[in-house]
């Protein structure tokens, strides 16, 4: 599909506006939520001054760690994994424990405990096997669901664990390859897959080898029976699902990566989409000059629920850019070098996103503009891909 060229009014197009600026649309009546409505939805906590920002970090292997903030201190600090991390998730049953996956091709895990901030779990691929650095939890934290390969075959796996000694119980089909982010859906059983249809091998590093034959879908499984429900797939099949976030009424918001040495033609693909239950994928468009700066790369997505948005992060072009996800209209941007780490702040005020040279900045979720005064930045720590954020116990 090629994008029509289109010009935003008031030169909100001009990119060279310099790093950090914001750009957004508030032409929604998303923004509509008054501040004093905050009060309905219970954001504001005493719990808030507990806030943490989880995120792998680290530049090389003697560095690599699960690295955390505290906003409201503004300080940081770090337990060293000595492997890449990627994702991150929490268990919902005992939230002081957090899991962090290694970067695919990578084979291990680890399990943070927020209350004494010490590792207290670790596990590891069984042979065959390598993680595409995600997972989540069953809704009553009694499994942890992990996307995995079968090196040997390339088959995409769901490998499931013991939530609390973190054992391999069983594991069932992707159906697909290279599942990637992957999350529970709001009915508590059904476990979406982002599968990337790119095959690796940890031989071969990170080299795609089925170019011409990859699949992606986006598939929606049983977790009880392991059974696939649904499968559905892009317009563009040389586009790549790779991350995704699920909204509280079922909306999936899907993050795209191009495989465009692949592609049959040049013309521009959108990154972004949405998945409704009962529909299907539709994607998401922004003006050309935006489309050629993301270079074909969506890092993170997150969705905010009250405003309902669904943002996104392209470290490649250097933006993070807010769609919302009824009307599918483009909402706004920031512009931001390497931004990757995003997610919402447990009052629900702000996009936090952060960066690979320590940086933290946060935008307004209902007027998309960046607060400065609660910039942040850690100059030896390098965050990487994903940040959750959680409430320290």
């Amino acid at each position: 599909m090629k994008l029509s060229r289109r010009v935003f009014s008031q030169g909100l197009l001009k990119l060279g506006m310099g790093a950090g600026a914001s750009a957004p649309l508030l032409s929604h009546s998303a923004f509509d939520t008054s501040f004093e409505s905050a009060f309905d939805f219970g954001w504001f906590s005493s719990k808030d001054n507990n806030e943490r920002w989880l995120s792998a970090q680290g530049r090389d292997s003697e560095n690599y760690s699960l690295g955390w903030i505290n906003p409201k201190l503004e300080s940081s600090d770090k337990v060293t994994t000595k492997f890449r991390g990627h994702g991150l998730c929490q268990n919902p049953a005992k939230p002081e424990q957090v899991i962090m996956f290694s970067r695919r091709p990578g084979t291990q895990g680890i399990r943070l405990n927020i209350t004494t901030n010490e590792q207290d779990g670790h596990f590891d691929c069984v042979e065959d096997r390598h993680m595409h650095g995600h997972g989540c939890y069953s809704a009553d934290g009694k499994w942890l669901f992990c996307a995995e390969t079968k090196i040997s075959t390339g088959e995409g796996k769901i490998t499931v664990r013991d939530g609390e000694t973190l054992e391999l119980v069983n594991e069932f089909s992707s159906f697909g390859i290279g599942p990637h982010e992957i999350a529970l859906m709001p009915d508590g059983f059904t476990i979406v897959v982002a599968n990337g249809g790119l095959l690796t091998h940890p031989d071969s590093g990170r080299k795609v080898l089925n170019l011409a034959s990859m699949r992606s879908t986006l598939s929606y499984i049983d977790s009880r029976t392991g059974k696939l429900i649904s499968e559905h797939l892009l317009p563009e099949t040389k586009a790549s699902i790779r991350h995704l976030d699920v909204a509280k009424d079922g909306t999936v918001a899907i993050a795209l990566q191009v495989q465009r040495k692949a592609m049959a033609h040049d013309e521009l693909t959108p990154l972004a989409a949405i998945h409704k239950p009962g529909q299907e994928i539709k994607v998401l468009e922004a003006p050309e000059p935006l489309m050629v700066k993301l270079n074909d790369y969506m890092g993170s997505v997150a969705i905010h629920n009250e405003a309902r948005l669904a943002a996104f992060t392209s470290p490649k072009g250097d933006l993070a850019m807010f769609w919302h996800l009824d009307d599918l209209t483009l909402q706004g941007y920031h512009s931001f070098h390497d931004v990757c780490g995003l997610t919402i702040s447990q009052d629900s005020k702000y996009f936090v996103l952060s960066n690979s040279a320590g940086k933290i900045r946060q935008i307004d979720a209902h007027t998309l503009k960046r607060d400065k005064a609660k910039s942040l930045h850690f100059p030896n720590k390098s965050w990487d891909n994903h940040m959750i954020s959680v409430i320290g116990l």
